[in-house]
């Protein structure tokens, strides 16, 4: 079968359409009642999520995978930042006292030595189990916000 462009525009609009209903069903479960900063971000995440899909899939821009890629990168500090830096990503359970995990124990790998350059986002008095932890938030804020104020008026929706 030859391409022409009534079948080109039929595949597109297809897709299109597919992309919508993806969309719809993105943002119904983004939703919630109560409106603090974690559901803000759980909201913005469905958006970024979406401009990724669409940029990936079915951009006219040339760039529509390199914006693709910055905004994945925004969606993965949405995710550190959700998960509070890494709460859940301690290897072994209950430190000594039996009540905290082993601030030692920290999965990720984080450069402490930049903790200077890095300010302490106000995130309303959450408890962090190890400098490392609470670094690795501070850092997913910060560059959370650097991304969005620098690229997204770049990315188009």
């Amino acid at each position: 079968m030859a391409w022409t462009n009534k079948t080109y525009m039929n595949r597109r609009d297809r897709l299109m359409q597919d992309h919508r209903e993806w969309a719809m069903r993105q943002w119904h479960a983004a939703f919630s009642a109560d409106w603090d900063y974690e559901y803000m971000l759980i909201h913005l995440r469905a958006k970024l999520v979406t401009m990724k899909r669409y940029n990936l899939n079915l951009s006219y821009i040339v760039k529509g995978p390199y914006y693709a890629g910055q905004i994945h990168i925004a969606i993965k500090m949405i995710d550190i930042i959700l998960e509070q830096g890494g709460q859940n990503d301690y290897d072994d359970g209950l430190g000594p006292d039996g009540t905290w995990p082993d601030p030692g124990s920290f999965k990720h790998q984080v450069n402490m030595r930049n903790r200077g350059r890095i300010p302490r986002a106000n995130d309303g008095g959450e408890c962090y189990w190890s400098d490392a932890q609470q670094l690795r938030f501070d850092k997913a804020w910060m560059l959370l916000w650097k991304i969005l104020a620098e690229r997204s008026i770049l990315w188009g929706d």
